[in-house]
C-alpha cells in the first residue's frame, strides 16, 4: 500500500480493525464467527497451537461479543471442544487446504493486527527460528515493541531489521518515534529527515501517530510532511490543477430566464488530480465528467458520458475569467460526431456561466447546445 505493503500500527488509544472473523468485535453471533474463521487455525510452518490457544483465551476473556458469560452452554462447550481439538489433534487437511486458497494470516500477523502485542512477538521470534534473515519479521516486532513502550528494546530492534534490509524509510519512521518517545526530539527529527531523503511514504503515520503530537509544529517536521504529502498527492503541487476549482461546489442550475434546470455537485477529488461533477437533471436526466490537468500538454482535458447517450471529450485552458475547452461530442447509436467547445465563465456575482457549441455542419456555423448558471447553494 501507501507504505510500501508495512501496516505501521496506529497510536495506542485508536481502535486497532481486527480482519479475521473470529476476533471482530463488532460479531453479533458467536458461532458464526468461528465458524467462518476456522480455517486460520490450519498448521502453518511456525504455527504452534499454543498461540492458538492462547489467542483464543484473550478473545473469550474480553468484554465483547465472544465472552464467556454472553455465550450460551451449548457455545461454550463448542468451542472449548475445538480449542482443544485444535490444540491435539491440529487442523483437518481441507482447512489447511483452505488456509492456503484463502491465504489466511500467520498467528503472528494476526495477533499483531489484533493489537495483541506480547503474542505477536512471540510468533514472531518462532518465524526468524526459520528466517533469521526476514527484515519485515524484525520490524514488526520493533512495532509491537514500541507498542508496549518498550523504546530500548525496539531501537535495537530496528538495527536487526536494517541488517536485515526491510524497507529502510519505515525503519527510520520507526527510529524517530522511538527517539521522540524517549524524549530525543531532535534525533527523532534527523531520523524523520533520512526517511524522507529515502523516499518515505507513510502520511498516515505523520498525521496520526500520537509519538509526533509535540512535533508537528516544528519547521523540520512540517518540511519532512510537505515532502511526504507532495510524493503522495503530487498534483496538490501543481498550481495548474487549482485552475477549475473555481466550479467546486453544490449548485442550482438555471437558465437565463430562471428556469430550474438541473443540480450538480462538483468536487476534488484523487489526491487534488481530478474534478467531478455529477450532474442531476430537474426532468431526471444524469450525467458525469472527470476534469484534470494534463502537464505533458499543459491542458485541461473533460470526459462528459450523460444518460441520453450524449459522449464529450474535450481539452483547453484557462482563460481570465474562466475556462475554454474544445473537442468532439458523439451521439451514442447515431453515428454522428460534431465539433464541440464549452466555456466557463465566472460571474461579478458568484455565479458561474456554461457556455456549450455544437458545431453546425448544415449551417457551418456553432449553435448553442447548453447555456445555464451555476449558482452556489453550498460551499464545498
Amino acid at each position: 500500500g501507501g507504505e510500501g505493503g508495512i501496516r505501521t500500527p496506529g497510536p495506542s488509544k485508536r481502535t486497532t480493525v481486527f480482519k479475521t472473523a473470529a476476533f471482530d468485535h463488532s460479531a453479533t453471533s458467536p458461532a458464526p464467527a468461528f465458524s467462518r474463521a476456522s480455517p486460520v487455525f490450519a498448521r502453518s510452518p511456525g504455527n504452534s497451537p499454543g498461540i492458538w490457544l492462547a489467542l483464543a483465551n484473550r478473545v473469550l476473556t474480553r468484554d465483547h461479543s465472544l465472552t464467556a458469560v454472553r455465550l450460551s452452554p451449548m457455545i461454550r462447550v463448542s468451542v472449548a471442544c475445538l480449542t482443544v481439538a485444535v490444540a491435539v489433534f491440529g487442523a483437518p487437511t481441507e482447512l489447511v487446504d483452505a488456509q492456503e486458497s484463502a491465504g489466511a494470516h500467520h498467528p503472528a500477523d494476526v495477533a499483531f493486527e489484533a493489537g495483541e502485542w506480547a503474542l505477536a512477538i512471540e510468533a514472531y521470534r518462532k518465524l526468524l527460528e526459520t528466517d533469521p534473515d526476514n527484515g519485515i519479521t524484525w520490524l514488526r516486532i520493533a512495532q509491537a515493541q514500541r507498542e508496549l513502550r518498550e523504546y530500548e528494546q525496539a531501537l535495537e530492534t530496528l538495527e536487526r531489521a536494517a541488517d536485515a534490509e526491510a524497507p529502510a524509510a519505515m525503519i527510520d519512521l520507526e527510529r524517530a518515534r522511538n527517539l521522540v518517545s524517549l524524549g530525543q526530539p531532535a534525533l527523532a527529527l534527523s531520523a524523520l529527515e533520512a526517511a524522507d531523503h529515502l523516499g518515505l511514504r507513510a502520511l498516515s503515520s505523520l498525521d496520526e501517530a500520537e509519538e509526533f503530537a509535540s512535533l508537528r509544529t516544528d519547521a523540520k517536521f512540517e518540511r519532512v510532511y510537505r515532502s511526504v504529502r507532495n510524493r503522495i498527492y503530487p498534483c496538490e503541487g501543481i498550481p495548474a490543477s487549482s485552475a477549475f476549482d473555481f466550479w467546486l461546489g453544490d449548485w442550482d442550475v438555471r437558465l437565463a430566464d430562471g428556469t430550474l434546470v438541473g443540480h450538480s455537485t462538483v468536487r476534488k477529488r484523487d489526491g487534488g488530480c481530478s474534478v467531478v461533477e455529477t450532474w442531476d437533471g430537474a426532468g431526471g436526466s444524469s450525467g458525469t465528467s472527470i476534469n484534470y490537468f494534463l502537464p505533458s500538454r499543459e491542458q485541461w482535458r473533460q470526459i462528459w458520458v450523460g444518460s441520453g447517450g450524449t459522449l464529450i471529450d474535450m481539452v483547453g485552458s484557462p482563460v481570465a475569467d474562466g475556462m475554454r475547452l474544445e473537442g468532439t461530442i458523439e451521439y451514442a447509436g447515431q453515428d454522428r460526431v460534431l465539433a464541440f467547445r464549452g466555456t466557463w465563465t465566472v460571474g461579478a456575482d458568484g455565479r458561474v456561466r456554461q457556455h456549450f457549441e455544437e458545431f453546425n455542419l448544415v449551417a457551418q456555423g456553432w449553435n448553442t447546445w447548453f447555456d445555464g448558471y451555476y449558482r452556489l447553494r453550498t460551499q464545498p
